[in-house]
């Protein structure tokens, strides 16, 4: 039979803490009387020898796994590697260095079973929670990496900490299908990826690792930001908007030049670049490739037409408010119409053209 629980461990060069972190979980989760689960270590292949101490380990505790990984390297793939692997109704993942206190999981797990969460997130920025050892430049880096992740995927603000490491899934409710571990912040994913969950938040202390050095390096920063701008529909939609312009623009200079009115160049090209918008928001920004038959294409490309005349309104109206009333340049006002113009648009395609927050895995 499956274990109840599974706690996903990625490791690179953690000979100094696994021994122990995989001792006190045995301890921790006996004493809470958790017997039901399994340890799924990923190591990629440490020259320090991390997995030969887990293989040891293994051989003498069957609960615990060894996936060593020869020849990848990357945290995020180590992590979908294990969740892919695990076989427990919930899972949790962890770093090895004692970062993530080991004594939280019965409570993530609790929290899980008895609220009906579907995921539950260790968060450092909820009420109780907090750093310790961490200086002004990390701190920093960190508000700006959530910030981010706030602003460019709305799935994540269910949760203070939408970036942390340390986080439970039910695996019962929660899909996989598209987690690809891009960068570091899996978690990330797992909530863009399915909207609508109910997530809860259990706090701690982020403490410094008790051994060993961090592997944060700038690559992983860099990752990070291709991660946030790949699972991001607001980032795609963004690009996709852009790319329509040469296409509205090119039309309407196409229809000029067959001789035809300014009026309807105008609306040619504008309905040119609706049309190529649709098409790459069903593929590639909400990704639902045109389901739900032709009465389906036609009910959201309408839609769609709708939320772009109520963006275009909305950036119109914010325009001549502000310089009506407030009396600033005419601008300076487009420019504040075409940003609350964009989120009208955005917010409108997103919950009701293509009900994104109703579907999961996408």
């Amino acid at each position: 039979m499956n274990p109840r629980i599974s706690i996903v461990i990625p490791t690179y060069n953690e000979v100094e803490n696994i021994g122990a972190l995989l001792e006190e979980l045995r301890s921790i989760l006996g004493s809470s009387g958790i017997e039901d689960y399994e340890v799924i270590v990923v190591d990629d292949d440490s020259p320090d020898g991390t997995w030969r101490v887990v293989e040891r380990i293994s051989r003498e505790d069957s609960r615990v796994r060894l996936i060593r990984r020869v020849g990848v390297k990357g945290l995020g793939t180590a992590i979908v590697r294990g969740l892919n692997e695990a076989r427990g109704d919930y899972v949790v993942v962890m770093d090895a260095d004692f970062q993530h206190p080991p004594s939280l999981i019965p409570r993530l797990l609790d929290t899980a079973a008895k609220l009906g969460a579907d995921v539950v997130v260790a968060s450092r920025y909820a009420r109780g929670g907090g750093f310790s050892g961490w200086g002004l430049a990390r701190r920093v880096v960190s508000l700006g990496a959530l910030l981010l992740a706030w602003i460019l995927v709305p799935e994540s603000r269910g949760t203070r900490d939408p970036i942390s490491g340390f986080f439970l899934i039910n695996r019962k409710t929660v899909s996989l299908k598209g987690v690809k571990g891009l960068g570091y912040k899996v978690l990330l994913e797992v909530l863009a990826l399915n909207p609508g969950v109910r997530v809860l938040e259990v706090p701690y202390i982020f403490k410094p690792r008790r051994a060993g050095s961090s592997k944060l390096g700038v690559d992983d920063l860099i990752l990070y930001l291709v991660q946030i701008l790949t699972v991001s529909s607001m980032a795609r939609f963004a690009l996709v908007g852009i790319t329509g312009i040469p296409v509205n623009l090119g039309v309407m200079a196409l229809a000029l030049g067959i001789g035809a009115p300014v009026d309807v160049a105008s609306l040619s090209g504008i309905e040119a670049s609706i049309a190529w918008n649709y098409i790459w928001h069903e593929l590639w920004t909400f990704k639902t490739t045109f389901t739900g038959g032709l009465e389906g294409v036609i009910r959201r490309y309408l839609g769609y037409h709708i939320s772009v005349a109520l963006g275009v309104l909305t950036q119109y109206a914010t325009m001549r408010l502000l310089y009506t009333l407030l009396g600033l340049n005419p601008l300076i006002g487009q420019l504040a119409g075409i940003i609350l113009g964009f989120l009208v648009n955005y917010t409108l395609s997103r919950e009701k053209v293509w009900n994104l927050s109703h579907r999961s895995g996408y």
